[in-house]
């Protein structure tokens, strides 16, 4: 997922970090079926297109992998101000 994500949002892969956390309890809708709750952040690259293109992906894998159907999938797309984000010691602003 991590190499979708890069290639999509134009960013190197050392960029990129994902994250699963496997057997939580969650429930959606009522009902403790696999689903799963996620957050995307980027300075840049969140756009419709992009957007559209990681979520088929991810719904594509979370299905195959996990058993989760994309109608149980939630993702939240923030477009991160450069000052906003840390790294390395310092912000991507400077």
């Amino acid at each position: 997922m991590s190499k979708h994500i890069a290639e999509t949002l134009s960013k190197p892969e050392t960029y990129v970090c994902v994250c699963v956390h496997d057997d939580v309890s969650m429930t959606w809708g009522g009902k403790e079926e696999p689903c799963a709750l996620g957050t995307l952040k980027s300075i840049g690259g969140i756009n419709l297109e992009n957007n559209k293109k990681v979520m088929a992906k991810l719904c594509e894998i979370l299905e195959r992998d996990f058993m989760i159907p994309k109608n149980r999938v939630y993702v939240e797309f923030v477009d991160m101000e450069r000052e906003n984000c840390g790294y390395d010691g310092a912000t991507f602003g400077g």
